[in-house]
């Protein structure tokens, strides 16, 4: 073999490699997806860790008692109406149960917003008393509206 041709299979093999080190576009949406559940998750600590140090002695069964009169009323007017929403935070990860409601009697915004301090004060809780749970992951229920009321769809999901 010729030094000229030599050279040719060092660049082809030299391209190869090139070719081989690249990440393949699913392999960065996985790292991007990751990178974004990190962020997210760095984000619900940092919230933990405000709503500990801004109202230390939280009362999360006052939190909790002012969010389900809010959602009180389930009546629907049609399947977009009924919602269902994680509250809380488990020591092993997960939500503590899931809300169901109606957009039709109950502000979104509201809902969500005390349902994000419950989840909060759970978890900075559960970080301060070092709280040790079932490592259950609850499964998330799906929601129907039958004679205009929001319910779970127990055919669907039989635990709840």
């Amino acid at each position: 073999m010729s030094l000229s041709a030599c050279n040719d299979v060092k660049s082809d093999h030299n391209a190869t490699e090139t070719v081989k080190e690249q990440p393949t576009p699913k392999l960065e949406q996985l790292k991007e997806a990751q990178e974004a559940q990190e962020a997210q998750e760095a984000q619900e600590a940092q919230e933990a860790q405000e709503a500990q140090e801004a109202q230390p002695s939280i009362d999360i069964a006052s939190l909790k008692h002012q969010l389900n009169s809010l959602t009180e009323n389930k009546q629907c007017a049609s399947q977009a109406s009924c919602q269902v929403l994680p509250v809380g935070k488990r020591a092993c990860g997960g939500p503590s149960s899931f809300l169901v409601y109606s957009t039709d009697h109950a502000p979104q915004e509201e809902v969500e917003k005390l349902a994000k301090a419950i989840t909060a004060a759970e978890n900075a809780k559960n970080k301060k008393e070092m709280t040790m749970s079932i490592c259950e992951h609850l499964t998330q229920p799906l929601v129907q509206c039958v004679n205009q009321q929001c319910t779970t769809d127990t055919s669907a999901n039989p635990a709840y």
